[in-house]
Order: C-alpha cells, then structure tokens, then sequence
C-alpha cells in the first residue's frame, strides 16, 4: 500500500488522553478490533477509514493509541503513525507528575510504551503502579502481563508465586492467574502457578473444573468433566456473577433481546418460555413480555437462588441441559439459552432434548462465540477460557440433524470481552415447524 499517511497526519496530534472513562474505552476497543481483522483479511484501506475516524474522535486513551499506532505502521503509514506516537509520547510526559491512579492511569500509560518499543520506561510505570497497590489483583496482573510482554517471564513467575503464596487464597484465585498466563501464552509461569491451584483444590467439584482448564489448555492427564466443572464454576461464580459480566461487558441477554425485537413476535403473554441456562435471571425481565408462564432452570442452585430473588419467574429447577429426565415437565412454546453452549462442544444432545420439548411453530433462541477459523473441522473448539467456539455451518447443519429447518435469524455481534479483546458471538432463532410430513 502507498503511504497516503499526509491525508491522516494532522489527525494523529490531538485527542490521546490518560484518564479515560470505560464508554470510551469499549467503543474504542472494538473499532480497532475491527480495524485489525480488517488488516489480517488485506483490507487495508478500510482499516485505515476506521483509524482516521479513531484519530478525528479525540476520545482515543493512550493505550489504545498505541494499537492505532502498530496498525499504521502494518499499513505502511509512517508519517501518520510517527506523529501519532509522538503524541502519545508527549501526552505521557506531560501528565507523568500527575499519574497517581495506578489502574487507570499508571498501567495503561504503561501498556502504550511497551507497545511503543520503551520497555525501560514501561517497567517503571508499571512497577510503580504495583507499589502503590501490591495487594490489588487487578494491578498486579497488569504489572505481570506487562512483563511477560517485554520478555521477563522469570520475574513475572516469581512475583505471581509470591503474591498467590502471601495472600493464601483459593484455587480459584490461583485458576484465574493461571488463565491470564495461558491468554498470554506464557507456559512457563501458567504451569508453575497451576502447581498452586493442584494444592488448593479441596473438593471434587473443584477437581473436574482444574481438570477442565488443564485440558483446554493442552495439558496431559486431565479428566473432562463437564457437569462438574459448571457445578463448581457457576456455584463459586453466583455472588459476584452480574457484576462480573458488567466488568466483561457481556452482551448475551442483549444479543437475544435483539433477536426477539427483530424477529417481531406479538408481545402477548401466551407462552410457556424456557429460560435455559438461567443464571441469575438477565433475561427474565423482557422475557415476561412473551410468557404467560417463565420457568428457569440452571445446573446451580445459587444461580437460581439469585433467579428466585428477582421474582421473575413461575418456576425454577435445577437441570443439566444434556441430560433430558432432568427437565420440568411439559412442553414449551419458546426456549432462550444465552451464554450457556459455549460449555458444551458436541450440541446434538442439548438440541435434540430443546426440540423434543418445544411445541410445534414454538422458538428456540440460542447464542454461541462464533468460531470463523478453517482449520477447525469439526465445528467446535474448546479455547484456554474454557469455552468452546462454534462455527456457522456446524450450527445450522446440528440443528438440522434434529429437525428444525434453516434459521429464520443468524447475526453475529460482540459477545464480551475477554482480556479487553471483543469475543465475536453468534445468536440464532429458528422455529419447529408446524406441521410435519
């Protein structure tokens, strides 16, 4: 590509700031998602329409300038992405003597000189934010992502031992410094933390979850099992579990909402609905517009204990989705299952149970993370999150193989986040057929 970079240079001097607030900081993350995806599929004139509009926005935080950044530079764009880092440069200088917030401030100041090339000055910050807050887990992975990035595994490993050993947690503590590490890539302090986990895991239930990370992550030995796993994932998770998915800017409920707008179904209160998967109830609160009866139903019990606090639904019940005897009674006119799928691989077994117990001209409403790579054959992958993505075909050929026809509705939008990266989703509607031949 030509360097037509003099078009964008004056955009690249104004609008980098520190302090930034979270709308912008999602909007931003997700155009440049965009705009790298763009790159990596040769449409490079596009992903620069989008960082010319990033540039013209003044609302670009500093750490995501510096992506701006490394995708003009990709794009050959030298004089726009030279301003640009100087400005970020500047913008960095200038603020060092006020930068006191070492999660919003000091880290993501340091996360743009690492991806500048000044790692000497990135470690500074970054260490500084550590100082102030040692005991603050979301500092200190910062401060230890930010090492694995430069290239020092062995300090990031010793002070994720001695932070994880100093404050005595539990496995899942320790599971979850583990994931950031296997996101990272780094196997060296992923293995050395899971040593960690192994001795902090008490029960069975916790056994079948780190057996499930191990497993998704590659390691030898490691059982699958699955019902124990959620049992104990979504068991420990219910407390916190709203508030974790806000933090994640999970967007499942809203993602079937859509759908349900979309497809124009009458908003009469005449269905059985099935709420699968439930949760904590996201959804039941647009969900009574169709239902005339709402059942939950969730593998946790302390999920459904939260469903039940929201008084939302008729009926509640514990229910492995795989396993058809455990199901409520009856039939149903609209099942929703948001965010549940991607716990399972194989979805022959949870679709044949939805269609046998949807009625005839009834809705299933699904969503899953779209899984786009074609070296993935089988239609599915379990991922180091411990979740599985699937691809469009597998869908639509899985729901078929039970019976129901061609979706009437098949989108794909952000799902969540995850590490601050955007996890594209998919949701599908389609209907049992009425009559049958």
């Amino acid at each position: 590509m030509q360097d037509t970079g003099s078009e964008y240079a004056a955009e690249a001097d104004g609008g980098i700031f520190l302090d930034s607030n979270d709308a912008a900081i999602a909007e931003a993350e997700e155009q440049i998602e965009q705009a790298t995806q763009l790159v990596n599929s040769g449409q490079g004139q596009d992903a620069l329409e989008i960082c010319k509009s990033l540039l013209e926005s003044g609302k670009l935080p500093v750490h995501l300038a510096s992506k701006v950044y490394l995708i003009l530079k990709s794009l050959k764009q030298d004089e726009t992405a030279n301003m640009l880092r100087a400005s970020i440069m500047a913008s960095i200088a200038e603020n060092r003597p006020h930068l006191k917030d070492p999660l919003r401030a000091l880290l993501p100041a340091a996360e743009a000189l690492s991806e500048l090339g000044e790692a000497e000055d990135a470690e500074k910050l970054a260490r500084e934010a550590f100082e102030l807050a040692p005991d603050n887990r979301l500092v200190v992975l910062g401060f230890l992502a930010l090492l694995i990035y430069i290239g020092k595994e062995s300090d990031a490993k010793s002070l994720a031992l001695d932070f994880l050993e100093r404050r005595n947690g539990d496995m899942n503590e320790a599971l979850h410094f583990a994931s950031v590490f296997a996101f990272l890539k780094s196997r060296e302090v992923t293995t050395a933390v899971l040593e960690i986990a192994k001795q902090r895991c008490k029960t069975t239930t916790q056994r079948a979850k780190l057996d499930y990370f191990l497993k998704s992550n590659g390691y030898e030995g490691a059982a699958l099992d699955q019902h124990g796993m959620a049992v104990e994932l979504f068991d420990s998770f219910a407390e916190n579990y709203e508030s974790q998915l806000e933090l994640l800017k999970n967007n499942g409920p809203t993602l079937i909402y859509t759908a349900l707008e979309e497809l124009e179904l009458p908003k009469k209160k005449t269905r059985r609905v099935l709420d699968a998967g439930c949760g904590t109830g996201l959804c039941s609160g647009f969900l009574l517009e169709y239902a005339k009866e709402l059942v939950g139903v969730d593998l946790s019990v302390p999920m459904l204990e939260k469903s039940r606090e929201k008084g939302n639904y008729t009926y509640l019940a514990r229910t492995d989705l795989s396993a058809r005897p455990t199901y409520p009674e009856g039939t149903f006119d609209m099942i929703i299952c948001a965010d549940v799928l991607v716990y399972f691989g194989p979805l022959e077994t949870v679709f044949t149970n939805f269609f046998e117990i949807l009625n005839p001209g009834g809705w299933l409403l699904v969503t899953v993370e779209d899984e786009s790579d074609p070296a993935v054959k089988a239609g599915f992958k379990l991922y180091n999150s411990g979740r599985h993505k699937h691809t469009d075909e597998y869908m639509v050929r899985t729901l078929g193989a039970v019976g129901f026809p061609k979706p009437k509705l098949h989108k794909h939008a952000r799902l969540r986040n995850e590490f601050g990266k955007p996890i594209l989703g998919t949701v599908v509607a389609v209907q049992k057929p009425a009559l049958f031949f």
